[in-house]
């Protein structure tokens, strides 16, 4: 698990890079500030020899700034919370379909589900960060996590 860890590591953070055009770093998440109690919550699942789901979770701020960058948009512009959740479905579906290429190679099958966000609030972000098997991160000065679950 530790070595699909690592590539979903380097998938999120080089698709941030490019699609998102932000830049960020994995951290102790200890050192993963809680900036605000509301947070976007997506999840992606997916089937095929390997079945599971991916997971991003990032404040509203990271999600309205990402949005703004991919969109050429104001962060203050009047659609921003809708073209968040809708950048952040598209973040958390091209990372799937890219740790799943990474992970498996080119020649597997696998179907995704379309991307859910719900938001969540500190409890949700804390029960996530809690757990052993997720990841944390600092986008652009904000924190997000990501976890990856295989059953």
């Amino acid at each position: 698990m530790q070595e699909y860890k690592e590539m979903l590591s380097e998938v999120f953070l080089d698709v941030l890079m490019r699609f998102a055009f932000m830049f960020g770093e994995e951290c102790p998440k200890d050192k993963i500030p809680v900036e605000n109690p509301s947070f976007y919550h997506a999840k992606v699942k997916f089937n095929g020899n390997n079945q599971g789901s991916i997971e991003i979770m990032a404040s509203n701020n990271l999600c309205v700034e990402m949005s703004a960058n991919v969109l050429g948009t104001d962060v203050k512009d009047e659609n921003s919370i809708e073209d968040a959740v809708d950048t952040l479905e598209e973040l958390s579906n091209i990372v799937c379909g890219q740790f799943l290429t990474s992970a498996f190679g080119h020649e597997m099958i696998f179907d995704l589900l379309p991307p859910f966000v719900s938001i969540a609030d500190s409890n949700e972000w804390s029960e996530l960060l809690d757990n052993d098997e997720s990841l944390a991160f600092i986008v652009e000065d904000s924190p997000a996590l990501l976890y990856l679950k295989m059953e």
